[in-house]
């Protein structure tokens, strides 16, 4: 059986990379006793991946895996033996099991929210104006590098979503495939309209879901309701 994991990873982890939360979870399964199913071959390891990995530093309410258990578990079950062994940091939020023949879930990704929170020493008003600035305009390029090129890209189309209040931004932007754009890009952006040099400290940057097309959460998309 198929089956989709939402959960959080919070602030006591929040700098753990991709690899540690890979084998977080490998041991999160074998203590809770999830009979897991296995690849085959010389070095056999439990089938499992993660819809969009999160970048060191950042906090979430919404992180996805898709993993194959074994038939017949009760998956309220598997999602309370999870939570008794997780300890601090991960929490699960859902379980449930995929459609057959269900899209990948790092595949089913094309949007991600987030909230980013400024350090209240900024003056609210210079971020407001600058987030207005940026609506404003028709286009805003910046660099972007990958592993594989570098090129300017366009950031206003990549913006969904975007409201402000008490010194928080709250954002939707396209993610998955070449439509990505980070949250951290954004709050850079800002920092240079407002004429303040941009120091990673000045925010905190927490994800706050996944969605696949039409905006649907991925906790919803091709899973079975029960």
């Amino acid at each position: 059986m198929k089956v989709r994991i939402k959960f959080t990873k919070e602030v006591s982890v929040k700098y753990l990379g991709h690899l540690d939360n890979m084998r977080f979870f490998q041991r999160c399964f074998n203590r809770a006793g999830v009979k897991m199913i296995y690849s085959e071959g010389f070095n056999p390891h439990q089938k499992m991946s993660f819809a969009m990995p999160l970048g060191l530093g950042i906090e979430s309410r919404g992180e996805y895996l898709d993993c194959e258990i074994a038939d017949g578990q009760n998956l309220e079950e598997v999602k309370a033996r999870m939570n008794r062994v997780s300890g601090d940091g991960f929490h699960i939020l859902s379980v449930r099991e995929l459609k057959e023949n269900a899209t990948k879930v790092m595949a089913a990704v094309r949007f991600a929210s987030y909230q980013i929170l400024f350090d209240t020493a900024i003056v609210e008003d210079a971020i407001a104006r600058s987030i207005t600035e940026l609506q404003s305009r028709g286009t805003y390029l910046v660099h972007k590098k990958t592993k594989k090129k570098e090129q300017d890209v366009d950031i206003i189309p990549q913006i969904i979503k975007l409201s402000y209040q008490d010194h928080k931004l709250n954002l939707t932007l396209r993610a998955g495939g070449d439509q990505n754009i980070k949250a951290e890009t954004v709050a850079n952006v800002l920092f240079d309209l407002m004429g303040i040099d941009y120091h990673r400290e000045k925010i905190t940057i927490m994800r706050l879901e996944l969605f696949a097309e039409d905006l649907i959460p991925l906790e919803d998309f091709e899973t079975v309701v029960k």
